[in-house]
Order: C-alpha cells, then sequence, then structure tokens
C-alpha cells in the first residue's frame, strides 16, 4: 500500500477569483477560448512529469467546472515556481522550504491571495488529484473562488513522484 501524505496549508489573503472543463492558458484569446484553441497540447518533447502535471490542471478546471467556477489559468512563472517547490518537498516534505522560509518566497510574481497544496506517493495525476479531492483543505484550495490561477509541480525522487499546487489571485 502506497503510504499517502498530503498537507494542506492554504495562506489565503483577501480577494477573489474564479472555470469551464477546458485549461486556458492566460494570453489566450476570446476566440481561443471560444473556439476551445487553448487547450493544452501535450508535446512530444514533454517529460513523463510535465505530461502529468497538464492532466492535474485539466482535472483541476473540470472539478471547477462541476461547481460552474471559472477556470484557473495557467502562469508559466507559478509553474516554475512548483517545479522548485516539487523538487524542495523530496528534500523537506513541508509547507515551508528547506531554508526555513515559507513557500511563498519560491513566488516571483505579485498577489493578493495564495494557497499550496503538496503530496507525495501518488503515481498518476488522477491519483493525486484524487486524494487532493477527498481532503477538505486541499479541495478548498482548488474550488476557491479567490483564485485565478494555478502552476503546478511534479518531481520524480527515487521512484517516489512528489506534487505541488500553488494558486493565486494576482494583483
Amino acid at each position: 500500500m502506497i503510504r499517502i501524505f498530503t498537507i494542506i496549508f492554504g495562506f489565503i489573503f483577501f480577494f477573489s477569483s474564479c472555470i469551464k472543463e477546458e485549461v486556458f492558458r492566460e494570453d489566450s484569446t476570446e476566440e481561443d477560448v471560444v473556439n476551445n484553441n487553448s487547450d493544452i497540447e501535450n508535446n512530444d518533447s514533454d517529460s513523463p512529469t510535465v505530461v502529468m502535471e497538464k492532466q492535474v490542471v485539466k482535472i483541476v478546471n473540470a472539478e471547477r467546472a462541476k461547481l460552474k467556477l471559472e477556470p484557473l489559468l495557467i502562469d508559466e512563472s507559478l509553474m516554475k515556481s512548483c517545479d522548485i517547490r516539487a523538487k524542495e518537498t523530496a528534500v523537506k516534505f513541508s509547507h515551508d522550504r528547506p531554508d526555513g522560509k515559507s513557500f511563498t518566497t519560491a513566488i516571483e510574481i505579485s498577489y493578493s491571495a495564495v494557497g499550496e497544496n503538496i503530496a507525495y506517493g501518488q503515481n498518476s495525476a488522477e491519483d493525486v488529484m484524487k486524494s487532493w479531492m477527498n481532503s477538505e483543505g486541499h479541495r478548498n484550495n482548488i474550488l476557491s473562488t479567490r483564485f485565478t490561477h494555478i502552476g503546478v509541480g511534479c518531481y520524480e525522487n527515487n521512484n517516489r513522484l512528489y506534487w505541488v499546487q500553488l494558486f493565486i489571485q494576482k494583483k
């Protein structure tokens, strides 16, 4: 049996925000949204972890769509922060970074609300999302109307996957 450890820590400062079933890039045009051209495609050069990160975003937005919430937009800077955090959680599984600072110090863009979900041991996007959706705190981050953007990181270390979701509302 795979030991599943998930921790929630949602620093939610004030302000608000919101989905469809598609995954949208921040630079999507209205035409892209209407014609569903903004859905993230997997590239042949994508690593298996990048493919799973994209799957997590799609599942997040599908869960949000069930409640008629706006989709979260992918922010590339936030994706990079998630890659850093996923590697860090393999060293220290915590919302604090290995240097003792808050996870928020890994985020390089301005925000007015922020949350983080972390997990390890799940072997697929579906499994990690099932774990998070079955945890009230994690589910609250995923379905929060305060957040507008998402990043996802997945890092493999010693045949174990480490997962991070970062949620923000941009200023």
